[in-house]
């Protein structure tokens, strides 16, 4: 073996006892996408309960009107996941899930002292408009968000430490990457943008989402996630500042390959990819090709997938295993049943 694969074995190994080991010095263990851990009680067990003060009336107001904003932000979203579904909207019923359980899975403790919060009032379906029914979702989880940070405040001015902490726990293990604009158009930037303009700032900002995306996978059995997530956003923040970058398109691409590989959201990656090829025809990167496959083994969309294939053997010739796979996945799909 020569030196520098020795190094790089070594290297290799020891990032795998990091994770074996559970990686103490980082937030989460590398290679898992892991809710941050809940502090722990002196006698080293996670709460399972927070006991109210309830004579701070400051505190007592702060919890019932976080109770309050839970409890509206998951009527609204049960209200759009049974909208869609009675639709038949598949993909945004799987959003309104994720972000469901990204909602239930971010608290993990109870306040007690309280009486219970009331139960949020029936809600019909029929006949309603969805962009309304999106946008009291939208407005139900900003102000849930509020009323966390209303009572982090008071937690902070009240120098209730262990409190404070367990809300600021609910606040990190809150996914940002689970929640949704069901609507795409509100979530992707129009298919019109063009890539004509070189600005030294959006060139600085590829350049450091870049280096972030690359830094999240450094070694090929490790990734660290909240790099990924936060390649993702300063990709997404150039879009949106910039959007007549000439890196739009790439950035386009690897968001949609960050979406592919590792958060498993399959549907706004295609978006995105399909943004990529739209703004830049040209791009050179495989575009069409991961579209492709995405619709093809993972969501079974077979004629899409079939219309993409075709396109790799126009756009995409500088990548001749792309070709050759494309060309035997035509050969297959086109075959008589």
């Amino acid at each position: 073996m020569s030196q520098a694969k020795g190094i790089w074995a070594s290297g290799l190994v020891l990032a795998l006892g990091l994770v074996l080991a559970g990686c103490t010095s980082q937030k989460k263990p590398w290679g898992w996408d892991t809710p941050s851990a809940p502090p722990r009680l002196a006698n080293g067990q996670p709460a399972t309960a927070i006991e109210v003060n309830k004579d701070n009336a400051e505190e007592v107001q702060a919890v019932e009107f976080y109770q309050q904003a839970t409890q509206n932000y998951r009527q609204s979203l049960k209200v759009l996941n049974a909208y869609y579904t009675r639709v038949g909207h598949y993909d945004n019923c799987k959003f309104t899930e994720n972000e469901l359980n990204n909602l239930e899975n971010a608290q993990t403790f109870r306040f007690t002292g309280l009486p219970a919060t009331a139960a949020a009032a029936a809600q019909s379906i029929e006949g309603v408009d969805e962009v309304a029914l999106v946008e009291g979702v939208v407005r139900d989880r900003h102000a849930w968000q509020d009323a966390l940070d209303r009572l982090a405040d008071v937690y902070t001015r009240t120098s209730a430490d262990y409190k404070l902490k367990l809300v600021r726990n609910v606040q990190a293990r809150f996914d940002p990457m689970r929640v949704y604009d069901y609507v795409m158009a509100a979530e992707i930037p129009p298919p019109t943008l063009k890539p004509v303009e070189v600005i030294p700032e959006a060139e600085a900002l590829y350049n450091r989402a870049f280096k972030t995306y690359k830094a999240g996978k450094p070694f090929p059995l490790i990734t660290d996630y909240d790099k990924e997530r936060e390649a993702l956003m300063l990709f997404r923040e150039l879009i949106r500042k910039y959007p007549s970058s000439t890196k739009i398109a790439l950035s386009a691409y690897f968001i949609g390959e960050i979406y592919k590989e590792y958060f498993n959201e399959d549907v706004r990656a295609v978006n995105w990819y399909e943004r990529a090829w739209q703004w830049d025809p040209n791009i050179l990167q495989p575009a069409r090709f991961q579209a492709a496959t995405v619709y093809d083994i993972r969501m079974g969309h077979y004629a899409k997938a079939l219309q993409l294939y075709k396109e790799v053997l126009k756009y995409e010739q500088f990548n001749r295993s792309n070709v050759d796979y494309a060309t035997h996945r035509i050969e297959q799909l086109e075959r008589p049943k």
